[in-house]
């Protein structure tokens, strides 16, 4: 904000930005209909708390760490959850899937990339949704051609960066999970989509963070 508008702005300004206007805009967000393809993706990257997360498992001890669940769509790279837990279990993975399939409006893929976690196990049976059958494809990553989750590694390369910039998230209710997704979706232009967005490729034309703004205040008027 300093660098580009000359504005002398806080953080905790900003923050304050994000903590009020991230809701209404997901809430609008929300309630569009993107035109998305058969294949969707999904990984979880760890993020770093500040206070409050600390747990073990048989194997390893996790001190102020948290898993960010997100799930993408294969052709247009629309991100359709972005979903924080404390745990990297089957009911973190299953959380961020509801969401992905309510912000799908019913637009379920044929296949799912996923990597080797056992939390991705019982995304694609079990939930007593009507058409919700994917066939669920583990053991993805960037080095296996024949079941490629490159899309989706890339941006949480992108999201690591930023997240190790911020020092870590100071709790489970931070906004910031969710802000990045209408970031992301709406707002930067992607090289491998010929410069539009995501929302773009996937038929919205919302686009910019004014333009979210203004459409969620209307939307909750």
């Amino acid at each position: 904000m300093n660098d580009h508008y000359d504005l002398k702005l806080g953080s905790a300004s900003i923050y304050r930005w994000i903590q009020r206007f991230v809701p209404l805009i997901s809430e609008y967000a929300n309630k569009l209909n993107p035109q998305l393809s058969d294949t969707w993706h999904g990984d979880e990257l760890f993020v770093k708390m500040k206070k409050g997360v600390d747990h073990k498992t048989d194997s390893r001890s996790f001190e102020h760490i948290a898993f960010l669940w997100n799930v993408m769509d294969r052709k247009t790279r629309f991100l359709l959850a972005s979903r924080l837990s404390r745990f990297r279990d089957k009911y973190g993975a299953f959380q961020a899937f509801k969401e992905a399939r309510a912000n799908s409006h019913g637009q379920f893929p044929e296949k799912i990339f996923v990597d080797s976690a056992g939390a991705y196990k019982n995304i694609g049976i079990g939930t007593n949704v009507k058409g919700w059958n994917p066939q669920v494809i583990a053991k993805s990553g960037i080095t296996k051609p024949h079941a490629n989750n490159n899309r989706i590694e890339r941006l949480n390369g992108t999201l690591r960066e930023r997240v190790k910039v911020q020092r870590g998230w100071k709790s489970m209710e931070t906004p910031l999970a969710e802000g990045q997704r209408p970031h992301y979706n709406f707002v930067k232009p992607h090289m491998s989509l010929e410069g539009m967005t995501p929302a773009q490729r996937a038929g919205i034309q919302t686009k910019g963070w004014s333009e979210l703004l203004e459409q969620a205040l209307k939307n909750n008027a």
